[in-house]
């Protein structure tokens, strides 16, 4: 299973780094995240990051995703929209500019398991 997240904001194609090193920190995540860059206009130098996206196994990386991306969103505070979309085509958008305190790992928890 793929999961894709975006971020949307000001400061969204820097965080996306920060987050894809972050993410890429976690034992059970290592290796199952992938930069995924813009496409480039025919004006552009191009290599900015637009997508990760995050191959989920059967060994909880679900919730190692959830609980990853809560604690790194705690530290960061990003000022920035999340978009995750599951593969089957659900999505769940987590605005942090309006609510900071949202309980990240229930809403992606629901989102994963289905």
């Amino acid at each position: 299973m793929a999961v894709q997240i975006r971020l949307v904001g000001d400061t969204a194609a820097r965080e996306i780094v920060e987050l894809r090193d972050w993410l890429s920190r976690e034992d059970e995540l290592r290796g199952h995240v992938q930069a995924v860059p813009a496409a480039i206009e025919a004006d552009e130098m191009g290599g900015l990051v637009e997508v990760l996206m995050v191959t989920l196994g059967a060994n909880g990386a679900g919730a190692t995703l959830a609980a990853s991306l809560s604690v790194w969103i705690k530290h960061r505070r990003p000022t920035v929209k999340i978009e995750v979309k599951h593969a089957d085509g659900r999505e769940v958008t987590i605005d942090l500019r309006n609510a900071p305190d949202l309980d990240v790992p229930e809403l992606l928890d629901a989102m994963l398991a289905g």
